[in-house]
This record gives C-alpha cells, structure tokens and sequence, in this order.
C-alpha cells in the first residue's frame, strides 16, 4: 500500500506551481486515502483546497473554495482572458488522455468550456478530474507517487490559471532605452516565466526535453526533480498587445542545454531545427518528444 508523506507532496506541488501548499492526510467514509493541500499563510475557510483521493486503480483531484471565500471567489470569476484560456486547455488535455473532468457552479453540472459561466454570479464553484484504469496500488510506491504528482499537477495548473497571481520579475521591466536584442529577451521571458503558463505547459506537455529527450532527473536524480524550462516557440514580432498564449501550441518544455541553444538566434531555433542538431552532431539516432502528457514515460 503507498506510503504518503504530505509534507514533501506540498513541497514538490509548491515548486512546481510557484504557490506556497501545506499537506495533510486522511481518509474517506469509503476508506480511501486521500491528500489535501491548502495554500500556505492563509485561513483554510478563506482559501481554497486540492483534495487528491486514492483509490483502487483511480485518481480523484477535486478543487473547491473555503467557506468563507466569497473575495477570492470573485476575483477568480473575474479572471482575464488569457487565465480562461489556460485553464480550458489544461483541462482539455486531461479530457484528451481519458480523464473524466466535472464543472459544478452553483449546484449544476457545466462544461469547463462554456463561456457564459464567467458572466454569471457565482455562490459556489468546484471542478474534479478523474481518471481510472492506473496501475496505481499495486505495490510499486514510486511509480504511485509519480501518478499522484502527475494528477495533482495537472489541476493546480488549472486552479493557478485562474488565481489573481503577481507577476514576477522581468515582466515589469522597464524596456525604454534598452538595446532592440533586450527588449526581445524580456519580452519572450514575459511569457517563458509567467507562473500560470509554464504550470499549464508542463501539466500538458510534461518534464522531458522535446528536444534532446531528457528527464533531468533520470540523468542527476532526485535532485534534478522537475528541472525544466519552458520555451516560447511563436516569434515575439507575431505577439501583439491582445495575443492570448496557448500553452498546448505555444510552449514547450526543454532542457536548460537546449533551451540556450534555441535562443542562440532571433528568431529562435525551432525543436525541430534542435533536434536535428543533436542527430546531426551527436550521432543520436532517435531523438523524439514524449509519447503522451506526463512526467515520465
């Protein structure tokens, strides 16, 4: 049977996402384990929850809003157009590998995809994404673990999409003055580094190098765990001011090697014209992407 440890799942979840969690444990009426993260510095009623409940060959993620969290549930009915977007594609990819994915505002069953949901008054939201048919409770807890964190990432992708996040670093940047090479830079890092774009590229396309086909961590081990970049493969000059990112088209994850050769040339290099480098010049013969979403293969 698994063994859980709360504690380093809401570490690995934090980092993955840039959002503070605390874990606990527990288990259902019907006797399944299950997982909770809440967010870090806030009062549990006033926040929001992820419930991860294990079961017999299945995962249930289940998000939903605290008690007493009217404010953050307004502001997330609020969010911008691009949050939508992100939040409709994570959940889109989890329908696409044969996750069951279930919308409930205001007591009724609606589609993630339904538009005339965001103009409407909320009084309570939540959505959960199953998925069944996994080789999961059978002995092996890593490969178990692995499942967990890949379910549990893929809904706090959808859930940071829709939170009304700081942006961080570069993106405010002041680009006056500087040198046409620059303001490309920044401007690509604005959305390379945005925290809700590289949780929903990586919840989508996972952690190995589309290009190289590396898992950092099968080459350096734990310590390398969810080591990835994303990369911003449409050229700046096609991003207009109301350019709304897909992150199923638009990102890909690469590995810090290839993601440096990649932007060795404006425009930069395609994962094709990577690949083909490492065939090339490595005398690698089968550099391919991964087969399906996920964090390993």
């Amino acid at each position: 049977m698994t063994i859980f440890d709360p504690r380093a799942f809401a570490e690995m979840i934090s980092t993955e996402t840039g959002l503070g969690f605390e874990g606990s444990e527990g288990r259902t009426n019907q006797g399944n384990r299950f997982l909770e993260l809440t967010p870090v510095g806030y009062p549990p009623g006033q926040t929001f929850s992820i419930c991860v409940e294990i079961g017999w060959r299945r995962i249930d993620v289940r998000f939903k809003f605290g008690s007493f969290a009217g404010e953050l549930m307004s502001s997330v009915r609020s969010v911008d157009a691009s949050g939508r977007h992100v939040f409709r594609a994570v959940l889109d990819a989890c329908s696409n590998v044969g996750a069951d994915v279930v919308l409930n505002l205001n007591g009724a069953i609606r589609s993630h995809r339904d538009d005339a949901m965001w103009d409407e008054s909320w009084r309570s939201f939540e959505f959960a994404v199953g998925k069944g048919m996994l080789a999961i409770n059978e002995g092996n807890d890593t490969a178990d673990m692995h499942l967990i964190e890949e379910w549990t990432i893929r809904v706090a992708a959808a859930v940071i999409a829709l939170l009304p996040v700081e942006e961080d670093g570069e993106e405010s940047f002041d680009v006056h003055g500087l040198p046409e090479g620059a303001k490309v830079r920044i401007e690509v890092n604005r959305y390379e580094r945005d925290r809700r774009n590289r949780a929903a590229a990586l919840a989508i396309h996972g952690h190995r190098c589309m290009a190289c086909d590396t898992d950092m961590a099968e080459l350096y081990g734990p310590v390398a765990e969810g080591l990835i970049e994303v990369h911003h493969v449409v050229p700046v000059s096609q991003v207009g001011p109301e350019y709304i990112i897909d992150p199923r088209s638009d990102l890909v994850p690469l590995c810090p090697d290839c993601h440096a050769v990649a932007h060795r040339r404006s425009p930069p290099y395609s994962v094709k014209e990577l690949q083909n480098m490492l065939r090339r010049d490595c005398g690698n013969p089968k550099i391919s992407p991964p087969v399906q979403p996920g964090r390993r293969r």
